[in-house]
């Protein structure tokens, strides 16, 4: 897992630009626009799916523990990303639930999240390399599809009930 990887290099340019698309539709859209509760739904979950800085980090900790000689500058800098990246996405989830129904916004997290997650893996570590055959490659992609097919099903707005205002009393009309 090379950081220098033109793949993953790739990747990143295209994840920073989709954060950036993301940002720029929370900010221009009105509020009451679909596409910005999608890009509030979703930018939390990119932010923390960023989950390499994670692994690396604690692979450089354990291989240094087991030599035993001190931590590298490189361990600490994943560290402090690893947790940035972790607090930031999760203050998005926080400032998203603020604004829209709690069932949203963690059905989008999640599934941004587990997305990025997957990229991410794929591109950085080539999971895909060692899952064991086409089956289960289909079956790791037939579970995303199901992921994204569940939060679309809490997602979906819902009929407005006929209910009467809690405010208005109808009783004495």
């Amino acid at each position: 897992a090379s950081y220098l990887d033109p793949a993953f290099i790739t990747f990143m340019i295209a994840m920073f630009s989709f954060i950036t698309v993301l940002h720029l539709i929370i900010k221009r859209f009105p509020k009451t626009s679909l596409l910005k509760k999608m890009a509030w739904g979703s930018v939390g979950g990119v932010i923390t799916g960023f989950q390499n800085y994670l692994k690396d980090s604690l692979t450089i900790f354990k291989a240094t523990r087991r030599d035993g000689g001190p931590l590298p500058a490189l361990f600490y800098l994943f560290f402090i990303l690893a947790m940035t990246t972790g607090f930031a996405g999760l203050l998005c989830l926080s400032a998203c639930m603020k604004r829209y129904d709690a069932t949203y916004a963690s059905a989008m997290f999640v599934v941004s999240f587990v997305i990025t997650a997957s990229s991410m893996s794929a591109v950085h570590y080539h999971t895909f390399a060692d899952i064991g055959g086409e089956r289960a490659i289909v079956m790791y992609l037939l579970g995303l599809c199901i992921l994204i097919y569940g939060a679309t099903i809490l997602v979906k707005p819902k009929a407005a009930a006929c209910l009467p205002d809690k405010g208005s009393d109808h009783s004495q009309i």
